[in-house]
């Protein structure tokens, strides 16, 4: 496996420390592709905290990403997949209601959707899976149909309609009731790769264990059942108005052949140890 980390400074702080050759700028910004284990990573967290201790910050957005060989895709039994990008309204601005009563004060864990997903159709992504800010998971009729046919385990589909109500034909909602793997210790989470603490998402009672995620993800064995479409029973994320935390969405290996195999559009998967 290979690690690189994306990073994007602000371009005067870059010129502190960073050697003019490391990295691009564009305007106020510089864009730095790193292998993970270069120094200049721990450089780049250490100006960071620096900041962070005088009450501002240099990094405005990072991602790690992570290549593997084939025989490693090969071996694995389960995988992390990342919907990306995010889009918006979500289904709650667009007037899905959700029933709050019973929803954790602290994090709002426990929401339950009151009837279909209201969204903008015009606004989902050109993909077969997509996933608004507030974490509700389309897939495309294509898919679905896809996925029943080879009998995919693990998930039901639900209507999507437009804002008005007018049921779409091209849109399903992905809803996914298996919500059970653990999450192990080795999954580290945090507020920032750069600065992970303190984290003001995790939730007292336990139902949001952190931000997000900082490392390769790691699931307990035990938790596994036999399905296709998995979600932790741990959430990460912060409430904030419309956006919730949400589980990972976690797939097997069959399903990941599968998409692969019928070339679905635009989906991103990392492999997910088990421990």
């Amino acid at each position: 496996m290979r690690e690189t980390i994306e990073v994007r400074l602000f371009a005067d702080d870059a010129r502190q420390f960073l050697p003019p050759t490391v990295g691009q700028e564009t305007g106020m910004a510089r864009r730095v592709v790193l292998e993970l284990d270069d120094p200049l990573v721990e450089q780049i967290r250490q100006y960071e905290l620096e900041k962070r201790r005088n009450g501002s910050i240099a990094v405005t957005f990072w991602d790690i990403h992570r290549e593997y060989t084939r025989e490693e895709l090969k071996r694995a039994e389960l995988f992390w997949l990342k919907v990306r990008p995010l889009f918006e309204p979500t289904g709650q601005d667009c007037g899905t209601v959700y029933d709050e009563t019973k929803a954790c004060p602290h994090c709002g864990f426990g929401a339950r959707q009151v009837g279909p997903l209201h969204l903008d159709l015009n606004r989902i992504p050109k993909r077969d899976i997509a996933q608004t800010l507030g974490g509700e998971l389309v897939i495309s009729a294509r898919l679905a149909e896809e996925m029943n046919a080879v009998g995919i385990r693990g998930y039901e589909t639900g209507p999507v309609v437009s804002r008005n109500g007018t049921p779409s034909t091209a849109w399903y909602q992905l809803l996914l009731p298996e919500c059970s793997l653990e999450l192990s210790p080795r999954t580290l989470v945090g507020h920032s790769f750069f600065a992970p603490e303190p984290d003001s998402a995790r939730c007292p009672e336990g139902h949001v264990a952190g931000f997000t995620v900082l490392s390769e993800v790691h699931i307990q064995r035990s938790s596994m059942s036999g399905v296709d479409w998995f979600r932790t029973r741990q959430t990460l994320g912060q409430r904030m108005g419309p956006y919730r935390p949400e589980p990972l969405l976690l797939i097997s290996q069959r399903f990941h052949q599968f998409l692969v195999a019928h070339k679905m559009k635009r989906f991103r998967a990392e492999i997910a140890h088990l421990v």
